[in-house]
């Protein structure tokens, strides 16, 4: 199953759309089907795209203005609580790396 196909059937990805990252989310999602993401790497990277804008807008920035700054600064504060732990986590925050900074 590729990224397209799962997100044809995704809650998570169904979320994102009717939330308030709508836009992002589907240029998001688009460039991760253009790429042919597995399933994993898919659920995983939305899950990451979720949380990126939920932590960048709750620090009162608008979601126009993330960069790769501020991508960057997420992903320390990630590191810094504790997470990720495992070594899916690691493979999946590469794939958000890759396909998360273009965004």
């Amino acid at each position: 199953m590729n990224a397209s196909d799962y997100l044809k059937g995704s809650a998570l990805y169904r979320k994102l759309v009717y939330g308030p990252y709508r836009e992002f989310a589907r240029v998001y999602a688009a460039k991760m089907s253009n790429e042919g993401l597995g399933r994993r790497c898919t659920w995983r990277s939305l899950s990451l795209f979720r949380d990126l804008m939920d932590w960048h807008v709750g620090n009162g920035h608008d979601p126009q203005d993330l960069s790769e700054v501020h991508v960057d600064h997420f992903l320390e504060h990630r590191s810094n609580t504790g997470a990720p732990t495992r070594a899916t986590d690691r493979r999946s925050d590469a794939c958000f790396l890759r396909y998360g900074k273009r965004a």
